[in-house]
């Protein structure tokens, strides 16, 4: 088969198509992997300052570092919540108060680091939901049974246990504002 000039130009171009997806694909995973890596080492180098901001007294009490009171208070003055903390400690295998602290330190150095910290609250959640019939979340929280049961009827679940189970994926989400509506509008609160 004779190639003609259009034919062979359109074969070029169809393969450097091709090509540049292949590089585009191949780009973005060494980029994942060269974030990945740096990611781990920016977690090692914040659990070394970590151990390091709360040194014990002679007492054996925590004397709590201004740098680690700063933390918290960045935490406590942002829009996350008490959940929002919980998701990403039990997601980075950390205490409350170290996961609080953590918050507030990628706030305090950042809109790079809060947009890292958003991410690593989306993929904690994700891995929260896959878990969501423990309700682990649902148990640390204040809603009763009677609550789940009021809920149920306004949501129009079939029992209080699904109420249980979608309590427990707002909290993961982030909505407790809406848990809290739906009690008003149930009566329960």
């Amino acid at each position: 088969m004779r190639l003609t000039p259009r034919l062979t130009l359109y074969t070029t171009m169809v393969t450097a198509t091709a090509l540049i997806g292949m590089l585009s694909i191949a780009a973005k995973a060494m980029a994942e992997t060269m974030a990945s890596r740096l990611e781990q080492a920016n977690i090692r180098l914040e659990q070394a300052n970590f151990e390091n901001q709360i040194p014990l007294g002679s007492d054996g009490v925590v004397e709590i570092s201004q740098s680690f009171q700063e933390e918290l208070d960045a935490f406590w003055n942002s829009g996350y919540s008490f959940w929002d903390a919980e998701v990403l400690a039990r997601y980075w295998g950390q205490s409350l108060d170290e996961s609080k602290a953590r918050i507030g330190r990628k706030i305090l150095f950042g809109p790079a680091d809060i947009a890292i910290l958003e991410q690593f609250l989306l993929d904690a959640r994700i891995e929260s939901l896959s878990q969501v019939q423990s309700l682990n979340f649902y148990l640390q929280s204040e809603y009763s049974y009677d609550d789940a049961a009021a809920l149920a009827e306004l949501w129009g679940e079939p029992s209080p246990f699904e109420s249980k189970l979608r309590i427990e994926k707002n909290l993961i989400m982030g909505n407790e504002t809406l848990i809290q509506e739906a009690l008003q509008l149930a009566g329960q609160r």
